[in-house]
């Protein structure tokens, strides 16, 4: 490869611009393609910023060499402006060097002197200055490196040791001749060298700034071979990436090396003769306007870092996104609220664009919105969103229950029942006031008992006692009423004459709880009539007497499955009710049975996904057959005579399926696919299938769904079935064969901040977790996703998802936890599980922020991981802790934790509040 000698040092945009005045960028179009790809990088980082999410000081950089005003009204979030925020982690550095980190420094450096703030330049670069040895500033190249480019892309390169600065950036280089690495700066660990694709392109234009590099044939020869391997890992779309980096990062690295190199970017083709200008222009930007793999700010930094390194500038009249106030509003059932939206310009200019946005609600039924005027329709909570320029703004707004005068009142049925089945109060009748504390909710009717309760302190929407009995790890209170458990707080659930409801305690989350019926009969000494009870057929006994024990299901479910046709919810017609997604009920429970913890559920799903199931067996049509495997996970039954002849009978278990798989996005699938042949084969009378299942912790039992696949109709068509919770079995009559499996519902809860623009790749997460009530938003329309969570919060939150119950003694333990906190009870369980051990001065310290590499380990301690042969490839893997290093590979292995897009792990970070769902969703679902 040809040498590259650099003639001349870039020390600001401005000469970078004029200088690629001399590029033609034929391939790439023209500057107006720029422009609008370096606005669309812009307006993504805006949303996220008045969405919360954080931007550091390198986002400030870059932002301000594109012209923004950070300080401007525009860039504020919570009463502060992007520009304060970055000066006050400055001065943070300066009233403390030891604790700055040196890449933060390097970083802030680049946004002071953007601003010509030469005092603030001078005392940052001071701290680098006398940082530096021969070791660079922490002997880490990855933090290492972007300080010394840096210092160099600022003009101050200078100040630091060029002879202790050239003798570390040479030693950092891989120059074992054959190594894959060879030319490549990174780290080694265990006689590997692991290559980093940044901090090659860092050192490269580091060596670049140092004084005497154009003469210096060792600093040319090392930045040919840093080249020629960077070279190496160009994609065919043009694009770079090594390992599993983001394309958008390696390639906007590639193009300011070259540009600082005196190459031009398009000279570097792929083997299809694509450029990395081709890949920034056309593959660069994704349809929701983010970019890259990782979809996040730092991808749409440094893509819009390349745009304008091309040329490209952001115009002021770009639109920004508009601005929803207030952010978030309270209106009863009936009543309005008037929002206003206000586009935010570049330029700083602001426009009201209240009656021309395009408004809409997340859930219709819940509010209306139109030219800004919002409408409750009925209790519950939704975002609101006005959208102008293709840009969402987005709000929220709580729907509560009417108030109003004397006839805002109604008579229900209520009871409590407490720990031990006992009656606390009823079954009985209140009157429920609209003018009340509560309106006429659900929780309206419980304080209308007089009973004594209290709200919870971590999540506000929640009852945390009833007379005294209070939550304790996943057992507590729930409430129903007409008997089904509404996905809403009780304060939201509207209710009206002659609901009935019940408050419980309960040991399950996904028990449907007392019957009412059952309490009025407990309550008065009596039998009421509640209709002729179904009596189970002498050929149904039969079927389940036949089966092996594991797989006979209860008295209760067989009544249940003789009866379902008749239960209320189903149709008439029980062989076939419906499409999947479009009828309300689809399996009858039977049973009380409490759900099985983390532990046991994985160990179950586990153990049905190494069962292996692929047989046929002739059945004799005269006489019929019990089908069964070793594995106790299946069991059919045709009934003697069911058959119209004799025929060979197929049962075979599948990962996947010949069928398209597209049931409702609501739904998840969590069994294997069972194929029944010859299809088409029927019965009559119906034959008998069991399944055993492992119902997942976002799912309730009601919320299953057996399913056979139509493929005529190319949909999922529910079967009737009972689920014996007691056994963990589901039952069902089969008049024919076809593909079946097993779905189960997952609500969702949504916030205002958690959207496909801001915090995107959480978003999963967040809304189910949320929506299975094992996390909670702050104000019922905020996430905050970006917070940091303490220890005592993500302890409490896995002790939560596990199923495991509170202990008490955690004030024992741990000289800082005291007695009656709310996280004492979460804090016991996850000691006396193993999950945390506090720290050697006998403290939990459970006000501190967690950090990334505490996560790793307590996660990896609740699902008993191994430790792997392999390393995980972090860069800064070397700042592992050594107690946390096995457990950080564990579950990086096991998928539950990723690096970011530079290729760091960054262990002792904070975990933020979407970072902690994410892995807790990830552990729950990968099992």
């Amino acid at each position: 490869m040809r040498r590259i000698k650099p003639g001349l040092k870039f020390l600001s945009l401005s000469m970078i611009i004029c200088f690629l005045a001399s590029f033609s960028f034929a391939a790439a179009g023209q500057t107006g393609v720029y422009d609008e790809l370096a606005g669309k990088a812009v307006q993504f980082n805006h949303q996220a910023y008045v969405n919360g999410e954080t931007l550091n000081a390198c986002d400030a950089y870059v932002l301000s060499l594109a012209g923004a005003d950070l300080s401007a009204a525009a860039w504020v979030y919570n009463d502060k402006s992007m520009k304060d925020t970055v000066l006050a982690s400055v001065y943070a550095a300066l009233s403390s060097p030891s604790a700055a980190k040196t890449k933060d420094i390097a970083y802030q450096l680049l946004a002071v002197n953007q601003w010509a703030d030469q005092d603030l330049t001078g005392q940052l670069t001071g701290i680098l200055a006398e940082r530096e040895g021969e070791n660079g500033f922490d002997n880490n190249v990855y933090s290492d490196m972007p300080a010394y480019e840096a210092l160099g892309r600022a003009g101050q390169i200078g100040v630091i040791n060029s002879v202790y600065a050239r003798g570390y950036i040479l030693g950092s280089q891989c120059v074992t001749v054959g190594d894959a690495a060879y030319g490549a700066w990174g780290s080694e660990w265990a006689g590997v060298f692991y290559p980093d694709f940044m901090t090659t392109a860092q050192a490269v234009r580091a060596l670049t700034w140092l004084p005497g590099a154009a003469g210096d044939e060792q600093i040319q020869q090392a930045i040919d071979d840093g080249l020629s391997w960077m070279r190496e890992q160009q994609q065919v779309d043009g694009s770079f990436k090594a390992s599993w980096d983001d394309p958008v990062i390696d390639t906007a690295e590639t193009i300011s090396t070259l540009i600082t190199l005196n190459a031009d970017p398009v000279t570097w083709t792929s083997t299809e003769g694509k450029t990395p200008v081709d890949y920034m222009v056309y593959d660069a930007l994704n349809d929701d306007g983010s970019f890259g793999s990782s979809k996040n700010v730092m991808d749409a930094t440094w893509a819009l870092y390349s745009y304008l390194l091309f040329g490209g500038t952001v115009a002021p009249d770009t639109p920004l996104g508009p601005t929803v106030t207030p952010a978030a509003a309270t209106v009863p059932v009936g009543g309005t609220r008037q929002y206003k939206a206000v586009m935010q310009y570049f330029n700083g200019m602001a426009v009201d664009v209240t009656n021309e946005a395009a408004w809409t609600a997340d859930d219709g039924s819940v509010a209306s919105v139109a030219y800004g005027l919002a409408t409750g329709l009925k209790t519950g909570k939704t975002v609101l969103s006005a959208t102008y320029n293709n840009i969402p703004g987005r709000a929220g707004i709580i729907v509560t229950s009417p108030g109003g005068g004397s006839d805002s009142s109604c008579t229900v049925g209520i009871a409590v029942v407490g720990k031990d089945g006992e009656l606390l109060y009823g079954p009985g009748s209140v009157t429920v006031s609209g003018t009340g504390k509560w309106g006429q909710t659900a929780l309206g009717a419980l304080d209308a008992t007089g009973l004594d309760y209290t709200m919870s302190p971590a999540y506000p929407d929640f009852i945390d006692s009833i007379a005294g009995q209070a939550n304790a790890g996943v057992n507590g209170w729930m409430y129903k009423v007409n008997g089904v458990v509404p996905m809403v707080a009780a304060k939201d659930k509207q209710v009206n004459s002659g609901d009935k409801i019940i408050w419980w305690y309960s040991t399950d989350m996904n028990s449907p709880g007392p019957d009412w019926d059952d309490l009025t009969r407990s309550a008065s000494g009596s039998v009421i009539p509640a209709g002729e009870p179904a009596i189970v057929s002498a050929v149904l006994q039969e079927m389940n007497k036949s089966l092996p024990t594991a797989l006979q299901a209860s008295d209760d479910t067989l009544t249940a499955l003789e009866d379902i046709s008749r239960l209320p919810g189903f149709k008439e017609a029980a062989g076939s009710p419906g499409a999947l997604g479009e009828v309300d009920k689809a399996v009858a429970l039977s049973g009380n049975r409490p759900p099985l913890d983390f532990a046991a559920a994985s160990a179950l799903k586990k153990e049905l996904a190494q069962n292996k199931i692929d047989f046929t067996k002739r059945v004799a049509a005269a006489k019929g057959a019990v089908l069964t495997e070793a594995g106790g996970e299946l069991a059919l039954v045709i009934p003697a005579g069911a058959l119209k002849s004799d025929l060979e009978i197929s049962v075979k278990k599948t990962a996947g399926g010949s069928q398209g798989g597209n049931a409702p996005v609501e739904f998840r699938r969590i069994s294997a696919f069972y194929s029944f042949g010859p299809d088409g084969t029927g019965f009559d009378p119906a034959a008998l299938v069991v399944l055993k299942t492992a119902v997942p912790p976002l799912a309730r039992p009601e919320n299953v769904a057996l399913v056979r696949y139509d493929r005529s109709g190319g949909k999922w068509m529910v079967v009737p079935a009972v689920v014996d919770l007691n056994k963990g079995l589901i039952l069902a009559r089969l008049n024919g064969f076809s593909d079946y499996a097993v779905f189960a519902k997952e609500p969702v809860k949504t916030f205002a901040d958690v959207s496909p623009v801001t915090f995107g790749w959480a978003r999963e997460a967040v809304e189910k977790l949320a929506g299975s009530g094992i996390i909670a938003g702050v104000d019922g329309i905020h996430f905050e996703p970006g917070k940091a969570v303490t220890r005592a919060e993500f302890t409490t939150l896995l002790v939560k998802a596990l199923g495991l119950r509170e202990s008490a003694g955690a004030d024992k333990i741990f000289n800082d936890i005291q007695t009656g906190t709310w996280y004492q009870g979460g804090v016991g369980a996850a000691y006396h599980a193993g999950l945390v051990k506090g720290y050697e001065d006998g403290a939990f310290r459970p006000e501190a922020a967690v950090t990334r590499e505490e996560t790793a380990a307590m996660l990896a301690r609740a699902m008993k991981l191994q430790t792997p042969e392999q390393e995980p490839p972090f860069t800064d893997r070397e700042k592992i802790g050594s107690w946390a290093r096995a457990d950080v590979a564990a579950v990086y292995e096991r998928g539950l934790i990723k690096g970011f897009p530079d290729g760091a792990f960054h262990p002792g970070e904070p975990a933020g509040r979407a970072e902690s769902a994410t892995m807790i969703y990830r552990m729950l679902t990968i099992g």
